[in-house]
């Protein structure tokens, strides 16, 4: 049994939150002690405390809080974690400056984004701090990170997992259509994702202005909140979109959603892996999507799902008339698309995690 110390600074729910309640879920199932500190109030310290599991509050105000660094310190003192596992550029930051006044713990980050590195003075000086392994979700990760000048011996590819349990039991599709406007020859496309610019949602506003001349039952589903909502609102309305494109918020039902639509869309300008993705491959749904970061690492491109080059509404466009215009191939693809969802569940991340986690308390 070994004490691992969770550590994420960000306040909303997003697919890495949901990463770490995995994590920690299979942690305790194999008899091991996982521990979270993250803000007061945020989505993953109130889910993690609901579950059961210890939960530090801690501010992380900043990058650079230096109260929080040393009540981090006095955490792992206090705690004695064999490992130290941080999950966001601001819980690295204080992590890695707490582990300073605390040293011991083996210390482990996940890198979820593909941009590189950040060549700032702040950046250089916060990846020259010891650290004993980084987990990347992706190979495309791994790539940016090596482009950056990290270490390619401290890193090691643990993709990110659902859980497909979670996809299965009854479920009225005809009638989670209905609720949301969508009658049985409409095709709805599904979108989930923050509402940020590099989700690509501007792009899929116009691919759909584009797509709905050719195919007019065409529906697309957009849940996810973010800064861009009031933007993104409004281009709908430019567009004359308002029949074609609803708008459905923060949901905790995406699993639903995903049963009730015909394909899952997600143009993204750069990408870590896709778990939103990888939910839709094993609710059956084919993909439509960009070729960018890890997202060709899931997608069996004509195999699984269609990918377009970023940032281009009318390949996007093609790409979505196509699947929305032949059940056939959303059949094929969703049907493959479960098959390979398989090879990403959360257990395996979970045992991957482990053995990066060994590896650490070795190094």
């Amino acid at each position: 049994m070994i004490r691992i110390l969770h550590v994420d600074s960000e306040r909303p729910w997003r697919g890495g939150q949901q990463q770490v309640l995995y994590l920690m879920s299979r942690q305790r199932s194999r008899g091991d002690d996982p521990h979270l500190v993250a803000p007061v109030g945020s989505a993953l310290a109130q889910r993690a405390s609901k579950e059961g599991f210890t939960v530090h509050p801690l501010p992380m105000r900043g990058t650079w809080d230096l109260p929080s660094v040393f009540a981090l310190a006095r955490i792992m003192r206090a705690e004695r974690p064999d490992v130290v596992h941080w999950h966001a550029a601001r819980a690295h930051a204080i992590g890695a400056m707490a582990a300073l006044i605390a040293p011991g713990p083996a210390r482990v980050l996940s890198r979820r984004v593909q941009f590189p590195v950040r060549r700032s003075l702040g950046s250089r000086l916060l990846y020259a701090l010891p650290i004993e392994r980084i987990a990347a979700i992706s190979q495309a990760v791994h790539v940016s990170l090596v482009r950056s000048g990290i270490d390619p011996g401290l890193i090691r590819i643990v993709p990110s997992g659902i859980d497909v349990a979670s996809l299965s039991g009854p479920f009225d599709r005809a009638s989670a259509r209905r609720s949301l406007g969508a009658g049985d020859q409409d095709v709805v496309a599904l979108n989930v994702s923050a509402m940020a610019s590099r989700k690509g949602q501007t792009d899929l506003l116009h691919a759909t202005a584009l797509s709905i001349r050719r195919v007019p039952t065409l529906r697309v589903w957009i849940a996810g909140e973010g800064p861009l909502e009031d933007d993104l609102r409004r281009e709908q309305r430019a567009l004359g979109l308002e029949e074609s494109v609803k708008f459905l918020g923060f949901r905790t039902d995406v699993f639903d959603l995903l049963r009730a639509a015909d394909f899952f869309c997600l143009p993204t300008l750069s990408e870590g892996l896709g778990t939103s993705i990888l939910e839709a491959m094993a609710a059956g749904l084919p993909v439509v999507a960009t070729r960018t970061g890890g997202v060709p690492e899931i997608v069996e491109e004509e195999r699984t799902g269609v990918l377009v080059p970023p940032s281009d509404p009318a390949a996007l466009s093609d790409a979505m008339v196509r699947v929305a215009s032949d059940a056939d191939l959303r059949a094929s693809m969703g049907a493959l698309g479960r098959e390979r969802a398989e090879r990403f569940s959360a257990d395996r991340t979970a045992q991957l995690t482990w053995d990066v986690y060994r590896s650490a308390l070795v190094a």
